[in-house]
């Protein structure tokens, strides 16, 4: 009989193999819609800054209304039955500019086109290449962002690439864990912004 510490090897490529049948299954009865949580920011800076999040681009195969899992290295599959309840490029912005507002309490953070205050404008880019579940059993973020200034010059640019392990297995899990590692960018993003104006 099989111990526990056994399985622990197993639990990985358990956890993709549950997701990966949820994502193609065609059971309606356990289809659910999912909104990214919202989580105030724990650290904040003094920064006077109007800041505008232009909207974000993400990569095609993720802006679609199913989560998406990647079930080996090279293949990904979009859930049919576990849909983002709004469209995630929008979620992820308003998650980013709630994010920025508590860690940025003295900076104006807006939406690309609303009236700005006199504090000095900055613009933040945001492009994903990756959200996902992934078959090893961490949730998957990847991309780049940009800080620019009034004039559209560039102050700081970087890549990432983070990978949020899952406690358990189930999609609720993954939205959080995927929540998780987008509040660590919108938390890096917060420090760049204070950084411009240091």
């Amino acid at each position: 009989m099989l111990t526990t510490p056994c399985l622990k090897p197993l639990a990985p490529i358990l956890l993709a193999l549950s997701l990966a049948a949820c994502a193609s299954s065609g059971n309606s009865a356990s289809s659910a819609d999912y909104l990214l949580p919202e989580h105030p920011a724990t650290e904040q800076h003094n920064a006077r800054l109007s800041v505008t999040v232009a909207p974000i681009t993400t990569a095609s195969f993720l802006d679609n209304d199913g989560i998406v899992m990647q079930v080996s290295p090279l293949e990904v599959h979009q859930a049919r039955h576990h849909l983002w309840a709004d469209p995630l490029p929008a979620q992820l912005r308003q998650l980013l500019i709630h994010r920025l507002s508590t860690a940025l309490p003295e900076a104006q953070i807006i939406h690309r086109g609303e009236p700005q205050n006199k504090y000095s404008g900055r613009e933040v880019r945001l492009q994903l290449s990756r959200f996902q579940g992934r078959f090893d059993g961490v949730a998957l973020i990847r991309g780049h962002w940009q800080i620019l200034d009034d004039s559209t010059t560039l102050l700081l640019q970087r890549s990432f690439t983070l990978e949020v392990p899952l406690n358990t297995d189930g999609y609720p899990e993954l939205v959080r864990a995927l929540a998780a590692g987008w509040e660590q960018v919108a938390d890096e993003l917060a420090r760049a912004l204070k950084q411009t104006v240091s």
